[in-house]
């Protein structure tokens, strides 16, 4: 079945989050389309945890299911769409929504994370002539102690 006219023009000015779950072949629920809208409105601003989006989420459809933010979360993930940044100290995953390559700097002790996209390194050309490898994205995490956190109290 082919798109109307409206729906197609819906589709060309959709989210990157809900043309990837049309791509990977899932309907876009109100569900879905919930997460995808929380998680288009937080895109370049943080580094959100799986309670941030469930809660966000929330606010564009109150029967968004944790479940659902978990699978939504795991297809996007696959189609390369996010990257798993990982738990910080209590134990929530974050999430980075910028797959642009860039440098993430996490401090170890409030978790705060920064973006550097000014930064390149050269690394990409290396990995794809040392592998063979056609790279779509590259994810680089550092860890340190941010300038607060080592006034409060020196590095570990």
């Amino acid at each position: 079945m082919t798109p109307t006219g409206h729906q197609a023009a819906e589709q060309r000015h959709e989210d990157p989050f809900t043309a990837g779950l049309r791509a990977a072949g899932l309907k876009v629920t109100a569900q879905r389309a919930a997460i995808c809208t929380a998680l288009a409105g937080m895109a370049g601003k943080k580094h959100p945890t799986v309670q941030e989006i469930f809660e966000a989420a929330r606010e564009h459809h109150p029967g968004v299911s944790l479940a659902t933010v978990y699978n939504t979360l795991t297809v996007l993930k696959e189609r390369g769409l996010l990257y798993e940044l990982g738990p910080d100290s209590a134990g929530a995953v974050h999430y980075e929504l910028d797959v642009d390559t860039h440098v993430n700097v996490v401090c170890i002790r409030c978790k705060q994370v920064i973006d550097l996209h000014h930064i390149s390194t050269g690394l990409e050309e290396v990995v794809e002539a040392e592998t063979g490898f056609q790279l779509v994205g590259a994810q680089m995490l550092y860890y340190g102690v941010c300038p607060a956190c080592a006034r409060n109290g020196g590095a570990d």
